[in-house]
């Protein structure tokens, strides 16, 4: 415990009680629904971070219940989610900040984690939507050909900036890189390759929002 509250003061994150007021019983009465809808074992959870982002990676790849494509079978349960947690006491964003999560029950690898996947999967069903939307075919061949590559891309992040905090900025740009690269190997169009890149950005962003200077080079043609 005591390493992970050096990573998490260097890395400049604080400890200090926040204000949150999250319906701990609702999440997890939430998350349960979630993982129903996309008919995974509801073990996945916040608990078990890392392979609830398997899970969806591979619905992305398979699709979802009942013949859902995988991106619309993702972004309904996570609208659905989020409805679920909708309440006038609380917004259901204050259930995905990690420093609630680590005060509810999560270890803070676990609560950073998670709301690292929270939050990329908020870009992709929002301002990232279209962009795979138009060109899932070419997403798919991305998840199944590089689904490996990935993952690695996320597990080597995690645990680089665990190992060496004080460069976490240079790890971050390195699983952009790693996220955008997996869609040119594919031969996809410059646009996945923005998203992909954007979409690892925004997985980082809960935790490491002051890597200011790392950005995902645009080729603006697609626009």
């Amino acid at each position: 415990m005591k390493q992970l509250i050096l990573l998490l003061v260097a890395t400049g994150i604080c400890l200090c009680d926040v204000t949150s007021n999250c319906d701990g019983n609702k999440f997890v009465i939430c998350q349960k629904k979630f993982s129903d809808s996309l008919g995974i074992d509801q073990s996945y959870n916040w608990q078990n971070p890392l392979g609830l982002t398997t899970q969806i990676q591979n619905i992305y790849i398979k699709g979802g219940p009942n013949g859902q494509r995988g991106l619309n079978a993702v972004c309904n349960a996570y609208n659905s989610f989020i409805q679920c947690l909708s309440d006038s006491a609380f917004t259901a964003f204050e259930c995905f900040d990690p420093r609630w999560l680590i005060k509810a029950s999560s270890t803070p690898n676990q609560a950073y984690s998670y709301a690292f996947l929270m939050n990329m999967i908020q870009y992709q069903c929002g301002a990232g939507f279209y962009i795979a939307s138009d060109n899932w075919s070419c997403m798919q061949r991305i998840y199944a050909g590089k689904n490996g590559t990935m993952t690695g891309c996320i597990t080597n992040f995690v645990l680089n900036t665990q190992e060496d905090p004080n460069n976490a900025c240079s790890y971050v740009q390195k699983g952009m890189d790693c996220f955008g690269d997996s869609a040119r190997l594919q031969g996809c169009p410059d646009e996945l390759r923005y998203y992909g890149c954007e979409s690892f950005k925004q997985y980082t962003a809960p935790q490491f929002a002051y890597c200011t200077t790392q950005q995902c080079v645009v080729d603006t043609t697609f626009r």
